[in-house]
């Protein structure tokens, strides 16, 4: 059993060190190279942002940070990131947390967007096999 909560400044540590796995796991390239975990941070306490942990007594089992993203045409809530750690993978801790940014995303009557899971991974392409797929291409300019 586990439960899901707000992140708390005591555990800015477990936040870290599950963020930093997510990352190195994902192999990012580019601008997800390096993480500034101190903007991160203070980000995720903003208004516009949701995030939340799973964990069963004190040990951290995933995390979902989730922002709204508002433009000109449209203010949808997009998913920035979904981390669960291996140990805990299966078991129920990412549909969880998803269904925690669902409800948000109904109760503020926003669609609920998520980018960049890739083809090759199975258990993300189950876990919102209901999403409606949006075909988009995403550029990328280093500076110079």
């Amino acid at each position: 059993m586990f439960i899901i909560e707000k992140p708390k400044e005591i555990h800015i540590q477990s936040w870290k060190e599950i963020v930093e796995e997510s990352i190195s796991s994902h192999g990012f390239r580019f601008r997800y190279e390096k993480i500034n975990f101190d903007r991160f941070w203070t980000s995720i306490f903003q208004d516009d942002f949701f995030a939340f942990a799973a964990k069963n007594e004190d040990k951290f089992m995933g995390v979902a940070v989730a922002r709204v993203n508002e433009t000109y045409y449209h203010k949808i809530i997009e998913l920035d990131l979904l981390y669960v750690l291996p140990d805990f993978r299966k078991i129920g801790v990412a549909r969880s947390l998803i269904n925690k940014i669902e409800s948000i995303a109904k109760e503020q009557k926003l669609d609920l967007a998520i980018r960049g899971v890739e083809k090759s991974n199975l258990m993300a392409q189950k876990l919102f096999k209901n999403y409606q797929e949006i075909h988009r291409t995403s550029f990328l300019k280093k500076p110079d």
